[in-house]
């Protein structure tokens, strides 16, 4: 019996076999005797969250843009479906083909959270890589990193023949081709990843040697001849420009934002500061508007999907927002499709954005006010006032929404009791206000989420409380 018939009979004793299968519509097939490089690209969590990343859309459909690259999924399994291959002796495979992940030449991984990492091992286990790059030899798949996480690798060195920072769609497809490259001159693995190694953005940690730091009790890579001393993050040129995936897989089972989504700006101009993404991301990038009109239209038409996302870290920020709505609720309100937008800022909010937003069913209202007075906020250079988030709260419940979002952090840097009541007071006013205007109270959906100090953040070395 094949592995994958094999992987047929475990399927039926497992919880949502859809997340496994592949086949999903748009889904991209290669044939691997035609292409000169095979990618997996590698999610460390399930299938659900895997597939809602934008990330990974991006890197899929960039990747297979090329005749010569076959890139295709894999997601961890469900604790279920471990047990199973682990019993079975089968190997994971990818989505598209259920090739075993030691058969492809690279292993993409995207860091999203630390969290993640020890999914990154469960994934190499099962698909027979060796754990660490230097157990690895030369006929294993390069294993290389990207992503949020990726920033501070460090913590997973060990574990990557190479670690890639900065916008993927820039950096991954001339590693993909000079990976490809260099082993059609037949070159070594070590050799091969001297030459990744020039290419900006890349780290790869086997090139450098830990040393101990004047006055600190910590110890920094140091490189060793022919290694970049400096390694600096990638930028995509021209991203206001630079298109999206149009034509996206979509998913045989519900996932966590089962919708067209599109990526409308990359970092974000607030510098808030506990945010590690308004670094990594920096600087804040607004895409082109009648690039995401195109983009977001063409999407809905090629996926059947009847709901759109807008999305980006400050999506109020983009300095076209208010076009971009009014434009797209001509065309979309004509088919009864949905728009969403990913957390606004109060200050940003006007009747007429609200009013476009309206024209068809609503969805969840969301805002972020991260904590629960002027104080705190200031702290964290969260740069809005009480009367901002009223002002927000009276648009969204005068509009008829009755379903508002609210998410704040606890733990923060100089919180104190104070603060906490007031998210109480934010939440109390917040019902109030409601049902002063929908004549009922309406659903406050409250986000309550620890501060982590994250690397490359002012609040980088503070404790957590």
């Amino acid at each position: 019996m094949s592995e994958r018939a094999a992987l047929s009979e475990l399927l039926a004793r497992v919880e949502k076999p859809g997340r496994y299968v592949g086949g999903e519509w748009n889904e991209i097939r290669k044939d691997p005797s035609r292409v000169r490089v095979k990618v997996a690209l590698a999610f460390p969590d399930a299938y659900e969250i895997g597939m809602s990343y934008l990330g990974q859309k991006i890197l899929y459909d960039r990747l297979n843009k090329d005749r010569g690259v076959l890139a295709e999924r894999v997601f961890a399994p469900w604790p279920d479906l471990e047990r199973e291959l682990r019993a079975a002796g089968l190997p994971l495979g990818s989505l598209e083909s259920g090739r075993p992940l030691d058969a492809f030449d690279i292993v993409g991984f995207s860091l999203l959270y630390e969290l993640n990492d020890s999914n990154v091992l469960t994934i190499l286990d099962l698909g027979r890589v060796p754990l660490v790059s230097a157990d690895r030899g030369e006929d294993d798949p390069l294993v290389i990193a990207g992503g949020p996480a990726a920033f501070n690798p460090e913590p997973v060195a060990d574990i990557f023949d190479l670690i890639y920072v900065g916008d993927g769609e820039e950096g991954l497809p001339e590693i993909v081709r000079t990976a490809a490259d260099t082993r059609l001159r037949g070159l070594r693995r070590r050799d091969r990843l001297r030459e990744l190694a020039r290419i900006e953005g890349v780290y790869v940690p086997s090139l450098y040697d830990p040393a101990a730091v004047p006055g600190s009790p910590l110890l920094a890579p140091r490189p060793r001849p022919g290694a970049p001393a400096v390694v600096r993050k990638r930028l995509a040129r021209d991203f206001a420009r630079t298109p999206f995936p149009e034509k996206i897989v979509v998913p045989n089972v519900r996932v966590v934002f089962d919708r067209v989504a599109i990526e409308a700006a990359r970092g974000c101009p607030q510098s808030c500061r506990f945010c590690q993404a308004s670094t990594l991301y920096f600087p804040h990038r607004p895409k082109d508007p009648g690039l995401v009109y195109r983009t977001a239209l063409r999407s809905l038409r090629q996926t059947g999907y009847e709901d759109l996302s807008l999305s980006a870290l400050s999506i109020g920020d983009h300095p076209h927002l208010e076009t971009i709505v009014r434009s797209l609720m001509e065309e979309l309100g004509r088919e009864k499709i949905a728009l969403s937008l990913s957390s606004l800022r109060p200050g940003r909010l006007s009747r007429g954005l609200v009013e476009s937003i309206l024209k068809v069913r609503k969805t969840g209202f969301t805002l972020v006010p991260e904590a629960g007075t002027e104080r705190l906020r200031a702290v964290l250079n969260k740069k809005i006032d009480d009367r901002e988030i009223r002002d927000g709260l009276t648009f969204a419940f005068e509009g008829g929404w009755k379903l508002v979002k609210l998410y704040f952090m606890i733990g923060l840097p100089t919180e104190t009791e104070e603060d906490l009541a007031g998210i109480v007071a934010l939440v109390r006013g917040a019902i109030d206000l409601g049902r002063s205007i929908l004549g009922r109270a309406p659903r406050i959906h409250v986000s309550l989420s620890s501060f982590i100090p994250k690397p490359h953040t002012p609040f980088q070395w503070l404790g957590m409380e």
